[in-house]
């Protein structure tokens, strides 16, 4: 629709209205403070537990999804690449354990990457406490908290 403004030009306030929702839509104000999703690197590991925020903040990772079809489950190990401490069913959900020294729950051994986790959940066997998986998107993939306590699975 188009109007006078106080100087006698025509104003469209129809594009004076889409300016305005852009600028809402682009504010960072605008969005919620919401972290993704770490991404497997090529060879489908994780190097980091950690995630950067829409708004520059860092976000840890702390649940991990059990996706390893192996019907011997996946191995839980009390060290990288050490002995089997448990082994975990597929569709668990493991809690990363962050280390305080280095603020995450990835660590390198012989150049691969393994998270390191609390074992509690009931899909597991064996003896709960601290282990390690291979971060690895073969036999875990990563939860995005927001979005589950945010209610985008609800109904």
């Amino acid at each position: 629709m188009l109007g006078k403004g106080n100087s006698g030009a025509m104003i469209d306030w129809r594009m004076i209205r889409l300016a305005a929702a852009i600028t809402v839509l682009l504010s960072p104000t605008a969005f919620a403070q919401m972290a993704g999703v770490p991404a497997p690197d090529a060879n489908g590991n994780f190097t980091t537990a950690l995630q950067l925020g829409n708004r520059g903040n860092v976000y840890p990772t702390r649940k991990w999804l059990v996706v390893d079809p192996d019907p011997t489950y996946l191995n839980c190990r009390s060290q990288p690449n050490g002995a089997v401490r448990l082994r975990v069913a597929p569709g668990a959900v493991l809690t990363a354990v962050f280390e305080e020294r280095n603020g995450d729950a990835i660590v390198f051994t012989a150049g691969e990457p393994w998270l390191r986790v609390s074992g509690t959940d009931p899909l597991m066997i064996g003896e709960p406490g601290i282990c390690y998986v291979r971060a690895n998107a073969r036999y875990i993939a990563p939860i995005n908290e927001d979005a589950i306590e945010g209610g985008v699975f609800e109904h």
